[in-house]
């Protein structure tokens, strides 16, 4: 491993291990109550039928019970509850940071699904759209690219 800003310095695990308890034990000091994460919880109408959808968008997927699942894709999980309102979803939202919109768009089109996008905004990302069966939004986007000749 190297550092980025000095290529000719390399770095062992153990070192970076190190840098990464002090830059936490920082953090602590200045707020004792890290947020380590956070799992949007999604309502739907049919648990099965989302675990496929869900499935179908690249994320693995296993059942708690019947009326309630997980879908996990990278370092994601979306709970999938099924509404105390039978035939009621939705509407939920979650924005993804990728690292390509057009890749995960082009994914998603590749597996049958309705994708909006992905289109240039003006506060530079690339970014696109999925609704699920449930109404149920997924906006995702990526750093805009620099479109010049290099």
């Amino acid at each position: 491993m190297q550092l980025y800003s000095h290529p000719d310095i390399a770095i062992c695990f153990g070192c970076l291990d190190w840098l990464n308890m002090r830059r936490e034990a920082k953090r602590a000091a200045v707020d004792p109550i890290r947020v380590a994460g956070a799992d949007p919880i999604f309502v739907v109408a049919d648990v099965a039928r989302a675990k496929v959808h869900y499935e179908r968008l690249g994320f693995s997927s296993f059942d708690h019970d019947e009326t309630y699942a997980f879908a996990h894709r990278g370092g994601l999980t979306i709970h999938l509850r099924r509404s105390e309102t039978p035939g009621f979803g939705g509407p939920g939202s979650i924005y993804l940071h990728v690292d390509d919109a057009d890749a995960l768009a082009s994914s998603w089109r590749l597996a049958g699904l309705e994708v909006h996008g992905p289109e240039d905004t003006d506060y530079e990302r690339r970014e696109g759209s999925h609704v699920d069966p449930d109404g149920n939004r997924i906006r995702f986007g990526s750093p805009l690219r620099s479109h010049s000749a290099g």
